[in-house]
């Protein structure tokens, strides 16, 4: 895993009252994370793997058509 912190462009997200207060209790529980925003990586990091798991994702080649070396 990487030590350094990557650097990376950031977007604000917005989210219901009702998924904060879900993954405020998640940070109690400390199940998912310790704070809000590390649950909400965990469970973007965890949605991401399943949804390639599951074919649901997927990358195409397009290298023929981009080159951007």
């Amino acid at each position: 895993m990487a030590t350094e912190k990557a650097e990376t462009d950031r977007i604000p997200i917005t989210l219901s009252l009702a998924t904060i207060g879900f993954m405020e209790r998640l940070v109690r529980q400390g199940t998912h994370g310790t704070s809000v925003p590390g649950v909400a990586r965990t469970l973007i990091e965890e949605g991401i793997r399943n949804a390639i798991k599951d074919g649901l994702l997927a990358i195409r080649d397009t290298s023929r058509n981009n080159h951007h070396d």
